[in-house]
């Protein structure tokens, strides 16, 4: 339905038919009424530009409590308001061997990229340490 009418139909050919043209599995068809697609214009698509200057990624290797969540983690970080900081995820995440009960290791991966500028080293050691520092402060202890 578009606009309260039938733009397309759809189903399974009739067994007899079938039958006839000796098709051995089900054949679904479909009608379509493309002077309604057409006439109702195509919309336009969002997108984004490659960005000009390049990111960098910074792995942080902790060992949490398991009753640390991703969520709290994540929230610690974005409370930093580090603007180049575009995303901050969980890469793995291990359990068991050397890492003792109750506990898990994770390999969080931040990428930062400025839309005006290619980052300092500098910079982004800044940024790390202060992640650093909020992981710790949730009882999170760094793997070497």
């Amino acid at each position: 339905m578009l606009d309260g009418s039938p733009l397309a139909q759809f189903g399974l050919i009739h067994p007899e038919v079938a039958r006839e043209r000796k098709l051995r599995h089900e054949v679904l068809l479909a009608e379509i009424d493309l002077e309604q697609i057409y006439k109702h214009g195509l919309r336009s698509v969002p997108f984004t530009p490659l960005p000009k200057y390049p990111a960098v990624e910074r792995d942080f290797s902790f060992i949490f409590a398991d009753t640390v969540t991703f969520g709290a983690m994540q929230t610690a970080v974005s409370a930093l308001a580090v603007v180049e900081l575009r995303d901050f995820h969980p890469a793995e995440i291990f359990r068991g061997g050397s890492i003792g009960a109750g506990k898990y290791s994770i390999l969080l991966r931040a990428t930062f990229q400025a839309a005006d500028r290619t980052l300092r080293e500098d910079e982004i050691a800044q940024w790390s340490s202060r992640i650093v520092e909020a992981l710790q402060n949730l009882s999170g202890v760094r793997r070497a």
